[in-house]
């Protein structure tokens, strides 16, 4: 990819980034998430289909797994600890953007584990 499609990718998945956190800070439990599932849904979309075009396999495959749960509780299903789930993904999402080859990508083995029903 050209360095001006990296540096437009990076700059619109940092504010995807920055929109997820605004709306996870309004949050304050589960239900909360579920009343916002759409909004958040949204921006971690267009994350997993970006980030992977710019090398950040990892961010992508973490917003996919967040993206595939999101689409449950749109159905109407409760994912018992998805906020703290989503805060946690977002703060590695953040921290990826920046520095990919240093950040430990532990999160992506947990959500895949614990929410493994909702996965397959």
């Amino acid at each position: 990819m050209s360095d001006e499609f990296i540096k437009v990718a990076t700059q619109e998945i940092k504010d995807e980034i920055a929109s997820i956190k605004k709306i996870l800070e309004i949050c304050k439990d589960d239900s909360d998430v579920s009343e916002n599932s759409k909004s958040i849904e949204k921006h971690l979309h267009k994350i997993k289909g970006l980030a992977p075009m710019m090398g950040k396999n990892v961010m992508g495959e973490v917003a996919a797994l967040n993206d595939k749960l999101l689409n449950h509780i749109i159905e109407g299903q409760h994912i018992s600890g998805i906020y703290d789930t989503l805060c946690e993904s977002n703060v590695f999402m953040e921290k990826s953007i920046h520095d990919s080859d240093n950040i430990p990508a532990e999160i992506k083995q947990k959500i895949a584990t614990k929410y493994s029903k909702y996965l397959d």
